[in-house]
């Protein structure tokens, strides 16, 4: 079960990394701007924002119930491979031009937005069984890094056939299916057993508690009957902390890797090396975070303190060298390795703060992602016209903001550890 989770998670970031690879191609035999191609794959983008939070709900409803959510991936995956599917066949197979494509093209990542929504929620929500230590949630983010660097790889592959990178992934998410499938239930049984969850140690927390003591959960021989948790955002300064980080972060990333060809074109004067460039840098990032995510982030989130620090100084390192335009694989490089650390934290941190709403609060930082994606690139567009200062000034600017967001959650986190420590502590 883990290993189909897994497998989700790197047909998401490869099939994102195909379809951007593939705009020329699309906007060539469709006969349509680069602004009416968008519309449809922000539509998806809204979709998936807006559907999230109901599978939340829903994958949290069953595995508080101890039920296992194997059902649930079971139409998910389909879904999801229906919505892949229709999409190549809107582009291959239809004659569908201009604003007919737009149109069919809107109904295929409806589709997507739909179903896509549910697989993070349900991947972390199984990765996170039995992981005291938040070390298996960090592949969710590792298999998404390895889809969008293997997602120009597929481009290049020697095979005759139209579309081929999204006909491979949706193969791949045809297998993830049958692996679903032809799973038993009892694989896949992701409760809330309290039994399960006594005294662990979590290193990622900026002390070792209980997990008991991250919930509203309480002992029926303390102090009364159980009492449910109810997820409520607003009454969670963890999760708000976390979430405001989520759309953060991803803003910059997102900002940066749209504007990165318009700057390049500036300094090179040519659109061949500016694409060449801008190609180097993103296989150089995705390459980065992936050694982050598979070195450095295990021995470093056993110290939150080291962690922050090495995170906190990679980033400022990196930010300052691409706002000055100097060394920009090194700049990339840098800033990777910290964006990709950091999402695996503070996701760990939320999840293993509940008990019995962790689809739902990982549903939560997957809209603050996708929140920051949906707007970066129509805010560095927004920046390339007023000027490239404008754009620069604006990373300095959510640099700040993204080191007091971190600096928020790890103060939350610290205040709310703290405080449930107490509480264990009390007669």
């Amino acid at each position: 079960m883990q290993g189909m989770a897994v497998l989700s998670c790197w047909v998401l970031g490869a099939l994102q990394g195909a379809i951007l690879i593939l705009v020329p191609t699309m906007m060539l035999q469709g006969g349509i701007s680069a602004f009416a191609l968008a519309l449809p794959l922000s539509l998806g983008t809204f979709v998936f924002m807006c559907c999230s939070g109901w599978w939340g709900h829903l994958l949290d409803k069953r595995a508080s119930a101890n039920q296992s959510i194997l059902v649930i991936v079971r139409w998910v995956l389909l879904g999801f491979l229906a919505s892949q599917l229709s999409f190549i066949a809107f582009l291959q197979f239809s004659e569908f031009q201009g604003v007919n494509l737009v149109i069919a093209l809107c109904l295929a990542r409806v589709l997507h937005g739909l179903f896509c929504s549910a697989i993070i929620p349900s991947a972390q929500l199984t990765l996170s069984h039995n992981d005291k230590k938040g070390e298996k949630l960090v592949w969710s983010s590792i298999a998404t890094n390895i889809g969008r660097l293997t997602a120009p790889l597929l481009t290049f592959v020697p095979i005759d056939i139209n579309y081929f990178s999204l006909w491979f992934i949706a193969s791949v998410t045809l297998v993830a299916a049958l692996i679903a499938w032809f799973s038993h239930n009892a694989d896949a049984d992701v409760s809330t057993n309290a039994k399960e969850d006594q005294n662990p140690s979590y290193p990622l927390t900026t002390q070792e508690v209980s997990l008991d003591g991250l919930t509203q959960h309480t002992s029926p021989t303390s102090i009364g009957p159980v009492k449910t948790e109810v997820f409520s955002l607003v009454a969670n300064p963890l999760l708000i902390s976390v979430c405001i980080a989520a759309i953060l972060i991803t803003l910059f990333s997102s900002q940066l890797q749209f504007s990165l060809g318009p700057l390049l074109l500036v300094q090179f004067g040519s659109a061949e090396l500016a694409s060449n460039m801008t190609a180097s840098l993103l296989f150089a990032a995705s390459a980065s975070a992936l050694m982050s995510l598979f070195i450095l982030y295990r021995p470093l989130s056993r110290s939150p303190i080291l962690f922050i620090f090495v995170i906190s100084a990679s980033f400022i390192a990196g930010s300052l060298l691409f706002v000055m335009q100097k060394q920009l694989i090194v700049a990339v490089v840098l800033i990777s390795a910290a964006l990709s650390m950091a999402p695996a934290w503070y996701t760990a941190l939320a999840i293993h703060a509940s008990k019995y709403n962790k689809a739902r609060t990982s549903a939560a930082v997957s809209q603050g992602h996708t929140l920051g994606n949906a707007f970066g690139g129509l805010a560095g567009g927004l920046l390339l016209i007023l000027g490239q200062q404008a754009l620069l000034l604006s990373f300095i600017l959510l640099m700040v903001l993204i080191l007091c967001a971190g600096g928020m959650v790890y103060h939350r986190s610290h205040r709310v550890n703290t405080t449930n420590k107490v509480s264990i502590a009390k007669p």
